[in-house]
Parts: structure tokens; C-alpha cells; sequence
């Protein structure tokens, strides 16, 4: 099995949550529909959160430039809705990330969290990442946090959090499948092969992985079988026929037996993001059919 390379994280969505000085805060949490879940054995490489920040007018304020603000909010003990002071404020939050909003890069902006997604889930106790953002001089923007017509699932411009994965620290299912390896010859074994989107040309597209390990099967199937070791009695019956008839042109193949999905965090029309489950994207055993 392969294990993830990144967790996909899309704003909690509802009715629910804290609202601190009239803003909605961000609340982030991992689940295995996300592709992981607290306490899991992995090291963060990389954690990104994706907003979407629109112009749309020229700027009018006197501010000289137009940064976001995300603070990682450090308390559980907040009401539903409260109004703090700068004091209050600074009690309850850390880690602030500031990002400028430039005119030309109107869109998805990417900020980085790692070090505030790092220290959470080295957290015990907390399940959930919240964070606060603040805009003082956006006004001439459209940051799309919670917008009124479209604060749902379906909602495309809603935050999200991709957090890339370290596959070499992750914690690893035992396999079944025979890898292939110096010792294993000529047999049938599964042969990892890494794919790099970047290589394809794809990186202008896809947004996360980077790239990850398809696999492929190779090997020879012309060894000395017992029956048990077929999977259909089609091919048992057809590999018989061929060692008595001498078929040479009917020689099996080593194939894949077994595959996996995989997510893919993708640019779809008008900029929107997109996260699909692909199937069969991974082959994880192969052998002789």
C-alpha cells in the first residue's frame, strides 16, 4: 500500500462555529476521508493554506500595501461569538502569517502554514485547527471565506489546507505483494515507479501531489506453477494446453492484480479547485493470472 503524500483539508463547513470581532474563524480537521487523522505517525513537509482573494477595483484607501493576516487562535475556551480587545486578542492568538495581495496575482493565494500545522499536530488535545483572518486594507478585494451565497460543500471558492507528507517517515502497512528486487531475478514482482507531474508538464495544472508512485509489473510467468497459485481455472486450464500443446505464442503475462486510488487536488473551469478520487492509479500486487 502506498501511503498518502498529502492530506486535503476543506473548511468545516455549517452553521456551526466561533465568530471572533464579526469574522467567521477557519476551522481545519483531519479524518481518514482526508487522507490521515491526529496522532498519525507522519512528518509534515510542506502545509499550504489555498484562499481565493479576487480584485475588483483599484485600490482608493490611503494603505500602502494589502496584506492577509492568518493567526492561529490558541484557545478552546472561546465563546460562539465574542468581541476582543488587541490585548485580548494577542492572549488568544499566535503564529501570524502575513501574505501582500498583489494587483497582478488576483486568484488563488497560497500561504504558507507549515511551522502553525507542524506545531498543531504535535498537540495533544485538539482536534481542530482554527485560524483567524484579517484584511484591514482589502476592501477594493473579495476574500471568499464564507460567502452568503454559497457557504456549503458545493461552495468552489471556499479555503483549503494541503498538507504534504513525508512518505519515508509515514507509517507503513505491510505488504503482500512481492516487490521487486535485486534477489528477485526474472520473477513476477511489482516494480515501484515514481511519476513526476512536473516531468509531463502537468504542474501547471495539478496542485497537489507533486507526483507519486504508479508502479508497473514485470517479470516472467513461465515458471513451474501448482494449481493453488491460479487465480481463475480458465488460466490453469489454458496454461496446461499450452505446456502440452507447446503454444510458445501463448506465453503468460505478469500483470497487475491489485490497484489502488489515488487523490488529486486539481484546477478545473474558471479556476476552481477541484479534489477527485481516481481509481485504479496504483498497482500494489502483481503476478501471474
Amino acid at each position: 500500500m502506498i501511503v498518502p503524500q498529502f492530506i486535503f483539508l476543506l473548511l468545516n463547513s455549517g452553521t456551526d462555529g466561533s465568530w471572533v470581532n464579526q469574522n467567521r474563524l477557519l476551522e481545519f480537521q483531519v479524518t481518514p476521508e482526508s487522507g490521515g487523522h491526529i496522532g498519525q505517525d507522519f512528518r509534515v513537509r510542506e502545509a499550504v493554506l489555498w484562499l481565493k482573494a479576487d480584485i475588483v477595483r483599484k485600490q482608493t484607501t490611503k494603505c500602502r500595501v494589502t496584506d492577509i493576516y492568518v493567526f492561529k487562535v490558541i484557545s478552546n475556551r472561546l465563546p460562539e461569538s465574542v468581541t476582543l480587545s488587541s490585548k485580548q486578542f494577542d492572549s488568544v492568538t499566535s503564529d501570524p502569517i502575513a501574505v501582500t495581495l498583489n494587483q497582478s496575482n488576483s486568484g488563488w493565494q497560497k500561504i504558507d502554514l507549515t511551522q502553525t500545522v507542524r506545531t498543531w499536530l504535535g498537540e495533544t488535545g485538539k482536534d481542530k485547527l482554527r485560524l483567524f483572518v484579517d484584511c484591514s486594507c482589502c476592501s477594493h478585494w473579495r476574500i471568499h471565506l464564507f460567502n452568503e451565497e454559497r457557504d456549503g460543500l458545493a461552495n468552489p471558492n471556499r479555503p483549503f489546507l494541503v498538507i504534504h507528507t513525508d512518505p519515508n517517515t509515514a507509517k507503513r502497512v505491510r505488504r503482500r505483494a512481492i516487490d521487486c528486487s535485486v534477489d528477485s531475478g526474472n520473477q513476477c514482482c511489482k516494480q515501484r515507479f515514481y511519476v513526476s507531474f512536473k516531468a509531463l508538464g502537468w504542474d501547471d495544472w495539478v496542485i497537489a501531489p507533486q507526483g507519486y508512485y504508479a508502479n508497473y509489473c514485470r517479470g516472467d510467468c513461465g515458471h513451474h506453477r501448482t494449481p493453488d497459485t491460479f487465480v481463475t481455472y480458465h488460466t490453469h486450464v489454458i496454461e496446461e494446453a499450452r505446456k502440452t500443446q507447446h503454444l510458445s505464442g501463448m506465453t503468460p503475462c505478469c500483470a497487475p492484480l491489485k490497484f489502488s486510488s489515488m487523490s488529486l487536488i486539481y484546477y478545473g473551469p474558471e479556476s476552481t479547485i477541484i479534489k477527485r478520487d481516481l481509481p485504479k492509479m496504483v498497482v500494489d500486487e502483481c503476478g501471474c493470472p
